[in-house]
């Protein structure tokens, strides 16, 4: 059994796939069989950034925070999708 991924990514888009192949071979019985499916696909590609800002008058303070944001995709064959951020 074999295992095939790939990663690939260009312009801040990352991807990868995970799949595999089956083959057997019964010499005895002059059978053969294979098999290659793909169990799971994962990107992720960069979003505008994020920003938060808090302020208390009483306290004259203000918290701002900036990030940069990356969307998670996984898609299985099973038709489920989860998305997520980093």
């Amino acid at each position: 059994m074999v295992g095939p991924g790939v990663v690939g990514g260009s312009g801040g888009l990352l991807s990868a796939r995970l799949g595999c192949r089956v083959q057997e071979e019964d010499v005895g019985r002059r059978e053969t069989f294979s098999a290659e499916w793909q169990d799971l696909e994962l990107s992720s590609r960069p979003e505008d950034g994020w920003c938060r800002r808090e302020a208390d008058t009483q306290r004259r303070e203000t918290l701002e925070q900036r990030g940069a944001v990356r969307v998670l995709e996984q898609r299985s064959p099973w038709g489920l999708l989860r998305v997520g951020v980093l």
